[in-house]
């Protein structure tokens, strides 16, 4: 009878996990997603108005990128941070804390009266911003069934997307009819509704074993998770679509506010709406992943965001806008495999593992932000264009060397 008795245990525990068609899958999905739409949002939400802070402040297109760049190495490395923290008192305290606060320095952005005021606020929302992407995959592994976690991770990552579009279509639009100061104004009053609702939705941990905190704990498991080959592979996957993703999104808005095309901030920030593809991929690729497995989910996807940095580099607007939509599409499956392979690799302290990943994927767009900005200014779109390719090979190379078995 001992043997029944396992397997009835086995399967209590897989119920008590979180199974797509219940309640608590829903509530948590949902707000996993809210918080996700909110960090992502205000991570980029500069990327429309660098042109109107190049003319503002009066400084180069390389220095107004810093409103991205230095906001994506702060989150980066406060990463390193929040997930050993959580591994020590929880993941939903650190998720909602870090949330509440960042709505701060989004409140206070208005009042600035230079470029570097500006500057150290998007550090600082940086700083605050990395809670819920240090802790929220760990989450997600903790109290999700294995069999949904593909489904789960999709649809987490897809408020990435849909919370990038919506903040540089909203940061555009309000910029526009307004100023730069009353994008962030509105951003804030929205992340402060956003995080109410992740509190009332979000159902407490269930499956969380607190592990003892401290600088040598965290360092030794930094080491063991530096040492496992496997998760090397994620964390430089992570680094090379992150740099091209935030470069081409950078340059583009230059591109485009230029000659030929002119465009205004408003219709820079609706051209953000190519981030749909990613909204539609990320679900996708969470089903595609559970059946086909993270190996090939990473070779297609690259292979699709390297079409569709060669479109971009025809003059047409519409071929421009096809090719980030197909670039969307495929960044954001391979940020789905990549992420969800990662999360099954780490055999422990799963939150500094992940950490790790979102570190090395965040070091990866802040030097994409800045460091494009060289070729941009030597070459122009054609520069940015073969700095990207170059990247999305070394993603495709690392792509093949993935064993779903490993």
């Amino acid at each position: 009878m001992a043997p029944l008795l396992i397997c009835d245990n086995r399967a209590e525990v897989e119920r008590e996990r979180f199974v797509p068609g219940t309640p608590e899958f829903r509530r948590a999905s949902l707000a996993l997603f809210i918080a996700s739409f909110l960090t992502f949002a205000n991570i980029y939400i500069t990327q429309p108005l660098l042109p109107l802070l190049v003319d503002e402040f009066d400084i180069t297109p390389a220095v107004s990128s810093l409103t991205v760049s230095l906001t994506i190495f702060a989150l980066g490395f406060a990463l390193l941070i929040f997930g050993p923290v959580s591994d020590a008192v929880g993941r939903r305290p650190v998720m909602f804390w870090t949330m509440a606060l960042a709505v701060l320095p989004a409140l206070l952005a208005p009042l600035v009266s230079s470029i570097n005021q500006l500057l150290l606020i998007r550090i600082a929302q940086g700083l605050l911003l990395a809670g819920l992407p240090s802790v929220a995959m760990a989450y997600l592994g903790e109290e999700f069934s294995p069999r949904a976690l593909g489904l789960a991770v999709g649809l987490y990552i897809s408020g990435n997307s849909i919370g990038g579009m919506s903040g540089r279509v909203i940061s555009g639009m309000v910029a526009e009819a307004y100023s730069w100061r009353a994008s962030f104004l509105v951003m804030g009053i929205i992340g402060l509704v956003g995080v109410i609702l992740f509190y009332l939705l979000l159902p407490p941990s269930a499956h969380f074993k607190p592990a003892p905190a401290g600088l040598r704990k965290g360092l030794q498991d930094i080491g063991e998770h530096l040492r496992n080959g496997s998760l090397l592979k994620a964390y430089s996957i992570a680094f090379v679509i992150m740099f091209s993703f935030v470069g081409i999104f950078n340059y583009i808005t230059f591109r485009l506010s230029g000659p030929p095309y002119n465009l205004s901030p408003a219709a820079v920030g609706w051209l953000f709406l190519t981030y749909s593809a990613g909204t539609i991929s990320s679900t996708v690729s969470g089903r595609f992943i559970d059946l086909a497995g993270n190996r090939v989910a990473v070779i297609l996807g690259v292979l699709i965001a390297l079409g569709g940095v060669l479109i971009t580099l025809l003059p047409a607007l519409w071929a421009i806008v096809l090719g980030l939509l197909f670039f969307c599409f495929g960044f954001f499956a391979v940020h789905a495999a990549a992420s969800a392979w990662a999360n099954r690799q780490a055999r422990r302290a799963r939150a500094s593992a992940m950490g790790l990943y979102l570190l090395f994927y965040y070091v990866g767009g802040s030097f994409g932000s800045t460091g494009l900005g060289f070729l941009w200014h030597a070459r122009g779109w054609p520069g940015v264009t073969a700095g990207i390719i170059f990247m999305l090979a070394l993603g495709l190379l690392l792509g093949l060397t993935l064993r779903d078995k490993d």
